[in-house]
């Protein structure tokens, strides 16, 4: 809880006359002198029919992690890397734009191991200028039902190796998501740079 709070405080010390979206401008600028815009003749459907749930860790080179070049997949990030928050975007992958197999990959060390419940957040949360606690929203906590009395579902993660069963189990509970496909998962090892395989 500890780490999930100090977050929060650490989070108001930059002023927004410090901002690093404007280096990042700085930095596109650069980018844009060499840029190769051969990458966008290629058609919109990644070439290897592969989409990626992941988390939305920065540390993770997920091109790099698992040898990919750009236009080869479909990466889908966010916190934890779980299905749940991904459904949007995998049903767009596989109805639109043809990817036939998906990885889900959460890792070691990940933040959201750092808590282990809901509360937690919304603890640190209260301590966030600029946002309201009374009005936070509310997260399906089983697919596809939302009732009044369902509370904010964080989703922490307390045993790596369950979780990404979890999430393949949840993968079939949405209808929309093709049952057709490859689903495997993955956790990768941030002190091995290795993925290895839960079944």
């Amino acid at each position: 809880m500890h780490k999930v709070i100090a977050a929060a405080i650490d989070s108001n010390i930059l002023s927004a006359s410090e901002s690093f979206i404007d280096q990042c401008c700085a930095q596109n600028v650069e980018y844009a002198r060499n840029y190769d815009e051969k990458i966008y003749d290629v058609r919109a459907p990644p070439s290897k029919h592969l989409a990626i749930v992941c988390c939305m860790d920065a540390r993770l080179d997920v091109f790099r992690m698992l040898g990919l070049k750009p236009g080869e997949a479909h990466i889908i990030r966010n916190g934890g890397g779980r299905i749940r928050d991904a459904v949007r975007s995998l049903v767009c992958s596989q109805t639109l734009l043809q990817t036939k197999e998906v990885m889900i990959i959460h890792h070691t060390d990940c933040g959201f191991t750092y808590f282990s419940n809901n509360d937690q957040v919304i603890t640190a949360l209260k301590l966030q200028p600029g946002t309201n606690v009374g009005n936070l929203p509310v997260f399906q906590t089983v697919p596809g039902q939302v009732s009044a009395s369902d509370r904010p579902d964080f989703m922490p993660i307390e045993d790596l190796e369950q979780s990404v069963r979890d999430d393949m189990v949840e993968y079939k509970q949405y209808p929309m998501l093709n049952q057709n496909v490859t689903v495997r998962g993955f956790l990768y090892d941030t002190k091995t740079g290795l993925l290895k395989e839960i079944k």
